[in-house]
């Protein structure tokens, strides 16, 4: 049997997240009431006709209520208002822009799911400090250290740890960030998809605002997100549990994005099979 390895984070109600907006959850006692509240309110049209004589029927029983369920218990229910971006995701190239090497960008649900099921290899960058930006450099000395030499299609795990900060501020204000040049420098050799296991792909947020209001440079703002443009490729954020791969390659990856319509990210549950 192989072993799965979970590389997702999970999706969950954070205050300092501001891509959860909230949630409703019901229970299954409160599952068990509501559904009957729902058959009593009369029928709107158009539905009113041919449901009138069942809601009369129920209404004038009113017998039914959540004891009328195996062990007095219905359903479950969830209701997340969330950001596509939220927990571990998947950006396609429409969310960098809306045209990619002359040609309208694709959506998340037209993604090639070829390119989201291949051979993984991670790239240690565990000693990169807080704010550093991720170089070229950094790219090569780990595949030195490591004794690989890149193949077409593999799918890149960045490793920096970032994801042990979580939910502490410095996981959203202080993680390493991948360059323009180290993201075209992958994209030059045939990856189309690219992991980090920090909040964002590039630099912190405010790490960049701060940077483009002192110089007035827009090339500082999203740089890696912006090559998109130029290259088409596909970048996971919010990785998680790089640490726990038994070695560097040799694993395959499969992290295909929930297919919805239109969307330029989703979510994804991104598994390591060794």
């Amino acid at each position: 049997m192989p072993q799965i390895v979970d590389l997702s984070m999970p999706i969950e109600s954070h205050p300092r997240d501001p891509t959860f907006e909230g949630v409703k959850l019901t229970d299954h006692e409160t599952g068990g009431d509501q559904i009957w509240r729902a058959l009593f309110i009369p029928p709107k049209a158009p539905l009113r006709k041919k449901l009138t004589g069942l809601w009369r029927y129920m209404r004038a029983s009113r017998t039914a209520n959540r004891h009328s369920f195996p062990g007095g218990k219905f359903l479950s229910n969830e209701v997340f208002s969330i950001s596509v971006h939220c927990g571990t995701h998947l950006d396609a190239p429409y969310h960098f822009g809306p045209v990619c090497e002359g040609k309208p960008a694709r959506r998340i649900n037209e993604v090639p799911l070829e390119w989201c099921f291949g051979h993984g290899v991670v790239l240690d960058l565990t000693y990169k400090g807080l704010k550093t930006a991720i170089t070229v450099s950094d790219l090569q000395d780990a595949l030195a250290r490591m004794q690989y030499e890149l193949q077409p299609m593999d799918i890149i795990l960045i490793r920096t740890d970032s994801d042990k900060l979580w939910p502490r501020p410095e996981y959203f204000s202080a993680h390493p960030g991948m360059t323009e040049e180290a993201t075209q420098w992958l994209v030059e050799r045939g990856i189309k998809v690219i992991g980090i296991d920090t909040n964002g792909f590039d630099l912190p947020f405010m790490e960049m605002v701060q940077t483009y209001l002192s110089t007035k440079n827009s090339q500082v703002l999203w740089p890696a997100h912006m090559y998109g443009r130029t290259r088409e490729y596909i970048h996971m954020e919010r990785l998680a549990n790089l640490d726990r791969l038994p070695r560097s390659h040799g694993f395959q990856v499969a992290c295909f994005p929930v297919a919805i319509r239109d969307a330029g990210a989703a979510w994804v549950r991104a598994v390591a099979i060794v």
